[in-house]
């Protein structure tokens, strides 16, 4: 009499058999992969036995789409994940460039009517001649108007969001005449070039960033550009800031 008992090889066979057909076990519930026959399975609409999406009709992709598409999570819109684009213009920086419109803009309106008729306790056109003079510009009489004239046509544009461009442009150039001057005297102290060029950092970033939401720029061509015009009229500022500086300034 035999001790062997096959009841472990019949055990081993049949776990084959149920995870790895033969050719001669006929059909069975299991494929060679572990998974039920494709044809057997209810797929969702799109997608095919595998849980893979073929909606776009080339080819398997995964159902889950890449990281950047959906905000860095990793999850499909309408899964639970945060949709929202970490790289889109939001509100917070609309509202933070229309506060630096106003900021920047009234205070070159404000300077621009000190300058030409005296108000807010201002110098006045006589005061400005005398302070040009001092500085060393000829034809003080013109650049009066055209100094004055600038800072009211740039700081009113700049509240409005209008020609956002051109202001800005508009501000460097006088904003570079005034750091010229002040150069001299250091960054601190009275007379110092500190204030300008902290308006002069406020006029740059209004003319890469644009004027936001919040302005009368926004169906304009320059608006949807403004890296472009940007560059553009930086060329501009620094040309009009040169010829001031080297024609109308005879020191």
């Amino acid at each position: 009499m035999s001790t062997y008992d096959d009841r472990s090889a019949r055990r081993s066979r049949s776990d084959d058999e149920l995870f790895y057909p033969s050719s001669a076990s006929g059909s069975s519930t299991y494929n060679a992969a572990g998974h039920e026959p494709a044809g057997e399975i209810e797929a969702e609409p799109g997608f095919d036995a595998g849980g893979f999406s073929d909606l776009s009709g080339g080819g398997a992709t995964s159902v889950m789409a890449p990281a950047g598409d959906f905000g860095g999570t990793g999850m499909p819109s309408g899964l639970g994940g945060d949709t929202r684009d970490p790289y889109r213009w939001h509100g917070g920086a609309d509202f933070g460039l229309l506060v630096l419109r106003l900021v920047l803009g009234g205070t070159f309106v404000a300077n621009g009517l000190q300058h030409l008729f005296g108000l807010f306790h201002g110098i006045g056109r006589t005061g400005f001649e005398h302070l040009l003079t001092t500085a060393g510009y000829e034809h003080v009489g013109i650049l009066v108007w055209l100094a004055g004239g600038t800072e009211l046509a740039a700081g009113a544009l700049a509240i409005l969001g209008l020609f956002t461009p051109l202001a800005a442009a508009g501000m460097l150039g006088l904003l570079a005449n005034m750091i010229r001057l002040a150069w001299p005297i250091g960054f601190f102290g009275a007379g110092g070039y500190e204030f300008p060029l902290v308006l002069a950092a406020g006029a740059f970033t209004l003319l890469f960033a644009g004027p936001g939401r919040v302005s009368l720029d926004r169906p304009t061509p320059w608006y949807r550009r403004p890296v472009l015009n940007g560059f553009m009229f930086l060329i501009i500022a620094a040309a009009a800031a040169v010829v001031v500086l080297m024609v109308l300034r005879h020191r």
